[in-house]
């Protein structure tokens, strides 16, 4: 079965390089492994041969010799181990069927020693603030780390904004408790942000927008006709130092039946406002999108139309149309690239392909879902510096990216290319081959 729903998310969020199946060969054979995962210096969890999992600890005896004793014995359906508590969880699953009413759940501290098995038909999930988030008969409350009740279960949603304030469901409204169980805004909103900056959230009531200040339980409207997370046609992005930013509308007009892609969806100014409500660039734009870069953003500028194209498969697509055009600002709204060109694409950290002319459309592919372009001539900046010519058919990249040079290649010479170097250099001899230059696995 592996590692339970929501317990695999928290362990992958903490150990993002575990090794596997490293343990040596006589203690797989001793303990019948068939598969392990370091979870810390010291801990493996592992799989048996019967499919139930156990916890090792690995131990330093006779000088040099290492050691593994199994702390938690092998007779679970799952296991998983949280870092920020130092906290593993082992659940039992009644005759191999899961059921919410009958499965088990038991903590364990990292000597294996059993904190707390929770009664039947009680779970728990640890969240990214270390909040155990307690579930019983469908409902919501809250433990604290040595499993007291802080919170008896009487929400139908509740997730924690940091390990103080969490946003509770009911009646089909939200609001904000404290850890107390301290009503601090009533359930009287369609949407609570979870991100906080300066003691603040965003709140929504009636598709008005608030920052609500959550020291004073006060509320100040905010400007904006419409505010949604942060999401990116780029690959990899936004990353994780984009997350307490979010995108934000003014004028806003929305398309009720185009699907959640954004920029199809809404039209109106664009900017960039923080989980506090403040802006950060100004709603000034006819689009804007997070990179993988946190410091930079694509913007665009004029007729930005959206509508259906059909291609030469006699597919229907949506496509760009309009004088809209495209450019790079940074995070204090400075232009890096000149908003001129007709399309846009990051490839590394501050290195952008632009375009001009071509067919901007939605990919919408099997397995494929972004904005991209056919067509047209591209050329290639390194932050304000254009390193390329605007006469290229094509550049060679894989997983989106370029790794250290760039090669390029003209529509009537697809089997030549180019190279440059990141600082706008053209190598003419002893060009480096494109396969020794690309990234592989991502």
């Amino acid at each position: 079965m592996g590692k339970t729903p929501g317990f695999k998310s928290v362990i992958h969020r903490f150990v993002s390089t575990t090794p596997y199946n490293l343990l040596p060969q006589r203690i797989k054979i001793l303990y019948r492994v068939i598969y392990s995962e370091l979870v810390t210096d010291d801990l493996i969890i592992f799989k048996n041969m019967s499919g139930q999992w156990g916890v090792l600890k690995k131990e330093q005896k006779w000088g040099f010799n290492t050691w593994y004793s199994c702390i938690v014995k092998p007779r679970y359906h799952s296991v998983g181990y949280n870092k920020q508590l130092e906290m593993i969880e082992a659940v039992e699953i009644v005759n191999n069927e899961w059921d919410s009413s009958t499965t088990i759940f038991y903590y364990f501290n990292t000597s294996g020693k059993l904190l707390r098995q929770l009664e039947k038909g009680t779970s728990a999930n640890i969240d990214q603030h270390g909040n155990i988030i307690r579930k019983k008969n469908g409902l919501y409350g809250l433990f604290d780390t040595n499993f007291n009740v802080l919170i008896e279960p009487q929400y139908e949603r509740l997730r924690g904004i940091d390990d103080t304030y969490f946003i509770a469901y009911k009646n089909q409204r939200y609001g904000i408790i404290a850890v107390t169980n301290k009503l601090l805004l009533e359930f009287a909103y369609t949407e609570i942000f979870d991100k906080t900056i300066n003691n603040r959230v965003i709140v929504v009531k009636n598709s008005a927008y608030f920052s609500f200040d959550l020291i004073n339980q006060t509320l100040e409207s905010l400007p904006f006709d419409h505010v949604l997370r942060p999401t990116s046609n780029t690959y990899g992005a936004p990353t994780r130092n984009s997350l307490s930013l979010f995108k934000a509308i003014s004028d806003c007009t929305s398309e009720e039946e185009t699907e959640e892609e954004d920029m199809a969806k809404y039209s109106g100014k664009w900017g960039i406002i923080a989980a506090d409500g403040s802006i950060k660039i100004p709603l000034e734009y006819d689009y804007i999108d997070f990179l993988r870069n946190p410091r930079f953003f694509k913007v665009c500028k004029g007729n930005l139309v959206i509508n259906d194209w059909e291609d030469v498969e006699s597919d229907y697509r949506l496509n760009v149309s309009g004088d809209a055009k495209w450019g790079i600002v940074d995070a204090e709204n400075n232009i890096i690239v000149p908003l001129e060109y007709d399309w846009i694409d990051e490839v590394e950290s501050t290195i952008w392909v632009v375009y001009k002319g071509g067919q901007v459309y939605y990919n919408d592919d099997y397995q494929e879902d972004y904005w991209t372009i056919k067509g047209g001539k591209l050329g290639v900046y390194n932050g304000q510096q254009l390193i390329t010519p605007v006469e290229y058919a094509s550049i060679d990249k894989n997983w989106f990216r370029v790794k250290d040079y760039i090669f390029v290649r003209k529509e009537d010479q697809p089997e030549e290319y180019d190279v440059y170097t990141f600082d706008g250099q053209k190598l003419e001899t002893n060009k480096p081959n494109p396969r020794n230059h690309m990234y592989y696995g991502g």
